[in-house]
């Protein structure tokens, strides 16, 4: 009888460590998934707050003609001259 008790109280102390660590597994489960969830709503912000710097190059090509336009203009009004 001895043996059937101390089996019982071993199979419980077993029982109640697995329950333990599946607990503090769920735990740290949903602390990554809050964590995830935070670090893509920020991913998601940046992305949107920086999608103007796709044009960038559009914008350099943009200025350069107008910086050439201007200096053709100012050749064609001061005579011909180019400074």
């Amino acid at each position: 009888m001895n043996g059937w008790i101390l089996g019982f109280i071993i199979g419980g102390a077993v029982v109640i460590a697995v329950v333990l660590l599946l607990l503090l597994m769920i735990v740290g489960a949903r602390r990554t998934a809050e964590k995830a969830e935070a670090i893509e709503s920020h991913l998601l912000e940046a992305r949107d707050r920086t999608a103007g710097l796709g044009e960038v190059a559009t914008t350099a090509l943009t200025a350069e003609r107008i910086v050439d336009a201007a200096s053709r203009a100012r050749v064609a009004l001061s005579g011909g001259e180019r400074r």
